[in-house]
């Protein structure tokens, strides 16, 4: 177990719980935690993994700023939902995506479990695109996220890792519900929204 570990374990923790209960300090409290598991995952031979967490760097910035300011007339963004059409088109683009990347990692480097590793990372970075954007289904995703990085988790030995998973998919499920309230009692919030 590192520092590196531990200091993500915390403030990753502290950002999904805020990001269920839709608080705006889920953005600069997961930029800790995104710091520091880049760092580990460059330890560990996770590539894909270290990549994404340059990702969620620079979309924690994005999403703090949506958050705050993209909805109408520069306000709060709501919740709102995809079309059928996008989930589609995402979840093509997805599959297409994690072989690709699967295969690079797999062909050109050393990295280990590449096609898992690129299909939890290619999924993550939907996720946190969606989430930056206050969309209902990215939820489906981090859960998704969450019980594929368990295994790859306890395979790779890291273990606080892992449990932090189980406790993050926990929390998915908890904001799946919870934000599945706020569509239901928002008028507001409608098919494709935004």
């Amino acid at each position: 177990m590192s520092t590196y570990e531990i200091i993500g374990v915390v403030f990753g923790l502290l950002s999904v719980y805020l990001t269920v209960r839709e608080h705006i300090w889920c953005w600069p409290t997961g930029i800790v935690s995104v710091i520091a598991y880049g760092l580990l995952f460059y330890e560990i031979k996770l590539y894909a993994d270290m990549l994404l967490q340059i990702f969620f760097l620079v979309t924690s910035f994005q999403g703090w700023y949506l958050w705050l300011h993209g909805g109408k007339d520069r306000s709060e963004l709501s919740i709102t939902r995809l079309s059928r059409n996008q989930i589609i088109a995402l979840g093509v683009g997805l599959v297409i995506c994690a072989a690709a990347i699967g295969y690079m990692f797999d062909t050109y480097t050393d990295a280990h479990i590449p096609f898992w590793d690129a299909a939890a990372s290619s999924m993550s970075v939907l996720a946190q695109i969606l989430l930056m954007r206050k969309k209902f289904e990215n939820w489906y995703l981090w859960i998704a996220v969450d019980l594929l990085s368990i295994g790859i988790y306890v395979y790779k030995e890291v273990y606080l890792t892992a449990g932090l998973y189980v406790v993050f998919l926990v929390l998915a499920i908890g904001g799946l519900l919870a934000w599945r309230r706020m569509v239901i009692q928002s008028p507001m919030v409608s098919p494709a929204a935004g």
